[in-house]
C-alpha cells in the first residue's frame, strides 16, 4: 500500500506530528511490509525542520529516513524557510504545490491514499488558493460536486452539512435536499469505507430544542424532518431531529454508527472534546482516499518539540484500513 503525505505547514507541528507517528510506533509499521511512504515536500525545508526542532530523522539521497523507515521524498521546488508559528506566503505556496502534486498523482493511480497534515489557510489564500480548505479543493480536482467532511475517533464519526461558511449562511445553506444528499454520501461511507452494513444515522437539529416544534425555529420542521422521512422511505436508517445539547449530553449517541451535524461547531466540539487531541478527518464522496489529523497547525507550540502525534498516527492507521475495506467492497 502507497500513501502519500502532504508537507502541510512547515512554520506548524505537522511535520514534527508525523516524524514522531513513525518513530514511536516503528514495529507497527515495520511489520506492516506493504506499507510505504512518499512525502511531497522540499528537501531543503524538511531538513531545516528536522533541524531545529532536533529530531531523530535525517535526509539522505532524496529519502526521509526516520528509525528503520525510508520515506521517498517527492521534491516539490517551491522552497520555505522555516519560521515556526509565523504566516507567510511561500510556506503556503509549497504547502498548495505539495496538495495538489499528491491528489493529481493520487488520481493517477500512483498512491493508495493521502495523508495532509495541517495547513494554514491564511497563508494558502496569501499564496493565491482560491480553496476554502482542504475538502472544497479535493472535490474541485476530484470532479465531485458535494464532498462530505467526516472527523471519527473509535465509533464516534461525525459528518457535516455546512463545513466553511460563517454561522449567519448556515440556515440558507440547510435544504431538503441537501440532508437527504448528505445522508446518502455519509451512508456510503460507512458501508464502504468503514464496513458496517446497515448503519444507524442520527440527524440534529439546527435550533436549540431541535426548534420545539416550530417555536424556536422552523428548519427543523420545514427541512430537515421532510428531509428524514424521504430517507425513512428508501429504507435508509435515519433518525431526527434530534436536539444537539441533549444528544451529546445522554447517552443516545451509542445507538449510532454516525451523527449528522448541521454546521461545523455543532458537530466538532463534542468530538474533540471526546477525542482529546487524537481524531482523524476523512474525506468521503471521493474517488481516493484522503484522510488528516483532526487538529490545525497549533501555531502557539510550534517550535517547541511538544506535539501530540496520536492523532496522525491515528490518521495513517484509517487511511489503511479504509483503502482495505474499499478493496473488500469492490472484490
Amino acid at each position: 500500500m502507497r500513501i502519500i503525505v502532504t508537507i502541510g505547514d512547515c512554520n506548524g507541528i505537522g511535520l514534527e506530528a508525523f516524524i514522531k507517528s513513525l518513530y514511536f510506533n516503528i514495529d507497527y509499521f515495520i511489520k506492516r511490509k506493504n506499507v510505504s511512504f512518499t512525502i511531497a515536500g522540499n528537501s531543503q525545508t524538511i531538513k531545516e525542520y528536522i533541524r531545529l526542532l532536533n529530531l531523530d530523522a535525517q535526509i539522505r539521497n532524496k529519502q526521509l529516513l526516520i528509525k528503520d523507515i525510508s520515506c521517498e521524498i517527492e521534491e516539490i521546488e517551491n522552497y520555505s524557510s522555516v519560521e515556526f508559528g509565523k504566516v507567510n506566503n511561500l510556506s503556503g505556496l509549497l504547502s498548495a504545490r505539495s496538495i495538489e502534486y499528491a491528489v493529481e498523482a493520487t488520481l493517477k493511480g500512483e498512491y493508495d491514499a493521502i495523508l495532509t497534515l495541517p495547513v494554514l489557510k491564511k497563508a494558502l489564500y496569501l499564496a493565491g488558493w482560491q480553496y476554502p480548505g482542504h475538502t472544497e479543493m479535493l472535490a474541485k480536482k476530484c470532479n465531485v460536486n458535494e464532498p462530505l467532511m467526516i472527523l471519527f475517533k473509535d465509533d464516534f464519526r461525525v459528518a457535516l452539512a455546512t463545513i466553511h461558511i460563517p454561522l449567519m449562511k448556515v440556515p440558507e445553506n440547510i435544504t431538503t435536499s441537501k440532508i437527504i444528499n448528505v445522508t446518502q454520501i455519509f451512508h456510503n461511507s460507512l458501508v464502504q469505507d468503514f464496513g458496517i452494513k446497515n448503519p444507524r444515522i442520527a440527524i440534529l437539529g439546527l435550533n436549540p430544542h431541535a426548534g420545539e416544534e416550530g417555536s424556536i425555529g422552523i428548519e427543523e420542521k420545514d427541512v430537515i424532518l421532510p428531509a428524514i422521512h424521504n430517507l425513512q422511505e428508501k429504507g435508509m436508517n435515519a433518525e431526527g431531529a434530534f436536539p444537539a445539547d441533549s444528544f451529546f449530553a445522554h447517552s443516545w449517541l451509542n445507538r449510532f454508527d454516525g451523527v449528522i451535524a448541521m454546521y461545523h461547531d455543532q458537530g466538532l466540539i463534542p468530538l474533540k472534546q471526546y477525542s482529546q487531541g487524537s481524531g482523524v478527518n476523512f474525506t468521503a464522496g471521493l474517488p481516493i482516499v484522503r484522510t488528516s489529523p483532526s487538529h490545525g497547525t497549533a501555531y502557539d507550540i510550534a517550535g517547541k518539540g511538544i506535539a501530540n502525534w496520536v492523532s496522525t498516527y491515528d490518521a495513517i492507521f484509517s487511511a489503511i484500513e479504509i483503502v482495505k475495506n474499499r478493496k473488500k467492497i469492490n472484490s
